[in-house]
C-alpha cells in the first residue's frame, strides 16, 4: 500500500514537470522564436569562422615553403590538397569559393594526389593572397552578417 502511494507520488511529479517543461518549450517557441534563431545562427557563424581561422593558418603554413624546393612541393600540395578539402566539406564555403576551387583543381589533380604542372613559386604565392583576400571577405561579411547587417 504505501509502496503503490509512493509510486503514485513519483507518478504525479513526473507528470507535472513534463507539462512544465512542455509549457516553457512552448512558451520558448511561442515568443522568443527570434532569440533562438539567433542563438543557432551565433552558433553557426561560430563555426564558419572557426572554419575560415583554421584555412587561414595553413595559408600561413604555406609561406614557410618554397615551391622552388623539390623537397616543399609535395608538402604545398598536401597543404592544398586540405584546404581544397575543408572548402569542399563545408556546404556555404563550396559555393563562395568555387572559383577558387576550380583553379586548386586546375593546378592539381585532386583524385589522383599530384600536381598537373609545376607549381611555381608566383603561382602559389598568387593562389595564397587570393584565397587570403577571400577568407579575409569572407571574415568581414560574417561579422557584418552577427551584427545586424545583411550584406
Amino acid at each position: 500500500m504505501v509502496m503503490d502511494d509512493v509510486i503514485g507520488l513519483v507518478s504525479f511529479i513526473s507528470n507535472v514537470t513534463s507539462s512544465a517543461a512542455s509549457a516553457i518549450a512552448v512558451y520558448l517557441f511561442a515568443f522568443k522564436r527570434k532569440a533562438i534563431v539567433s542563438a543557432f545562427s551565433l552558433l553557426f557563424n561560430y563555426s564558419h569562422q572557426l572554419t575560415l581561422s583554421e584555412i587561414k593558418e595553413k595559408l600561413e603554413l604555406l609561406n614557410n615553403f618554397s615551391a622552388n624546393e623539390p623537397g616543399h612541393v609535395e608538402t604545398i600540395s598536401n597543404i592544398f590538397h586540405e584546404i581544397l578539402g575543408q572548402i569542399r566539406g563545408n556546404d556555404k564555403l563550396i559555393l563562395l569559393m568555387s572559383a577558387q576551387i576550380q583553379k586548386l583543381e586546375v593546378l592539381f589533380d585532386f583524385d589522383e594526389g599530384v600536381t598537373v604542372a609545376p607549381i611555381s613559386e608566383a603561382k602559389k604565392r598568387a593562389l595564397i593572397s587570393e584565397i587570403r583576400e577571400k577568407v579575409r571577405h569572407l571574415n568581414v561579411k560574417n561579422i557584418d552578417e552577427l551584427a545586424g547587417g545583411r550584406s
